[in-house]
């Protein structure tokens, strides 16, 4: 009897669990039915924004790309980008679908302007052979505030912002105005060298607009190292749009606008205008500046101006050993990795039989003082070219194995470039130009 009313309680409870689960079920609806319904929110959201979305993905190789997506209710999502001036100027249209995978995911699935971003050749944009920059087209919903919808990438992690668009924004996106505006940021950069915001404290804090890279960084020296916050960004239709908003003490911002008429950058703080200065002298010391605005230092075939005589006599007679042997020197590129704290002197020659050209490469680490002096040490052995031609470089490369340098700016009558003054042999020097690295 006791076991038969053990079962009986038994029974009575599960038939209680499973009322209760009806219960749970006809309040929270069917698994599949939520997940429905949140794709359905999602599509309505995204098809409903009247004048589109506009759009900044950041791949996991750095820079940013900007978009223009308008969504509609068939499927089709009709789109421009800042990729190229193609891109920004002629509206693509591919398909697009919800699905829930791991999470509700907005899925980019014919080949569009986002596809470019994770072209496996690396001649398209640049990124890793067969990964391209490492970029989504496969997005997550993470959150929506507001105007702002924030997705990430399903594979990469790549963060996808949406913005809804107003009709003025849309419009200029529309008629090309991206293009106007990174071809003012490139005639910008190219006359002036050097800016910065003025802070109400008196501080002057460097900026710098990587355009090959599509980086942003706001500098300022702090006793004797450099305070840096770099960030990537994407162009719109009236300036850069940054990943993530730039702060120094009561200024913030996180976007910069460019003025096409007064052919200045400028930033609102608080609904006021605050213009980058332009200067034509360094704001900052050059060493501080090495992996921010620069990494290379490329010395050319040709004597240029700052070249001292030591410097000058040691490579004329490298240009004429070498030719002796049927190779010709084309530049010579010091390209510094400030992360692993290296240096390789890369040594581009060519055959005066064919007109090949080959890197011989000589490794080195280095240590910098906080007031910016280098001193460097080989680290590994040169590579086969290197090895080859070692013999005819020895005279050039005994500085570096034994004397320290500082690197400093270089006024010449067209602008700047990089110097490199040998500390305790004040008659080797030499200047080179700003650069990326030729191999």
């Amino acid at each position: 009897m006791k076991k038969n009313l053990q079962y009986l309680s038994l029974l009575m409870l599960v038939a209680f669990a499973a009322c209760q689960d009806d219960e749970d079920e006809a309040i929270m609806g069917r698994p599949e039915e939520r997940i429905a319904q949140i794709l359905k929110e999602h599509r309505q959201q995204l098809v409903s924004s009247p004048y589109g979305w506009k759009g900044f993905v950041f791949p996991e190789l750095g820079g940013g790309f900007s978009f223009h997506f308008t969504f509609n209710e068939e499927g089709r999502v009709s789109m421009m980008a800042d990729i190229n001036e193609d891109c920004a100027s002629k509206l693509f249209e591919s398909s697009y679908r919800l699905e829930a995978v791991q999470r509700p995911s907005l899925f980019f699935d014919t080949y569009s302007y986002l596809h470019i971003l994770s072209d496996p050749d690396p001649d398209t944009l640049g990124g890793q052979i067969g990964k391209g920059l490492r970029s989504d087209f496969e997005f997550a919903f993470e959150s929506t505030h507001g105007d702002t919808i924030r997705l990430k990438g399903n594979q990469h992690d790549t963060p996808l912002i949406l913005i809804k668009a107003s009709q003025e924004e849309a419009q200029a996106f529309k008629s090309g105005k991206v293009n106007t505006i990174t071809h003012g940021a490139a005639a910008y950069a190219k006359s002036t060298p050097f800016s910065y915001l003025q802070s109400s404290d008196g501080k002057r804090l460097n900026t710098s607009f990587n355009l090959e890279e599509r980086l942003f960084s706001l500098s300022f020296k702090q006793a004797d190292s450099l305070n840096i916050t770099t960030v990537p960004f994407g162009y719109t239709a009236r300036g850069i749009f940054l990943q993530k908003p730039v702060r120094y003490r009561n200024i913030t911002f996180q976007e910069v606008f460019f003025d096409t008429v007064k052919n200045v950058w400028y930033v609102e703080v608080d609904g006021t205008r605050m213009e980058v200065v332009s200067s034509t002298d360094p704001t900052l010391p050059l060493h501080l500046l090495l992996g921010v605005d620069f990494s290379v230092i490329s010395v050319p075939a040709k004597k240029i101006e700052g070249w001292s005589q030591t410097f000058n006599t040691l490579r004329q007679n490298v240009v004429a050993t070498l030719a002796d042997n049927g190779i010709g020197l084309y530049e010579i590129e010091f390209d510094f990795n400030t992360a692993n704290k290296t240096m390789n002197i890369n040594v581009i020659i060519r055959s005066l039989s064919n007109g090949n050209y080959f890197l011989a490469q000589y490794p080195y680490t280095y240590t910098k003082s906080p007031d910016g002096v280098f001193r460097f040490s080989p680290y590994d052995e040169p590579n086969g070219n290197g090895e080859y031609i070692k013999p005819v470089m020895d005279a050039l490369l005994y500085y570096f194995d034994t004397y320290r340098f500082r690197m400093e700016y270089y006024k010449t009558e067209t602008g700047y470039a990089a110097e490199m003054k040998c500390v305790e042999k004040a008659s080797f020097s030499f200047t080179g130009n700003f650069g990326s690295a030729w191999f």
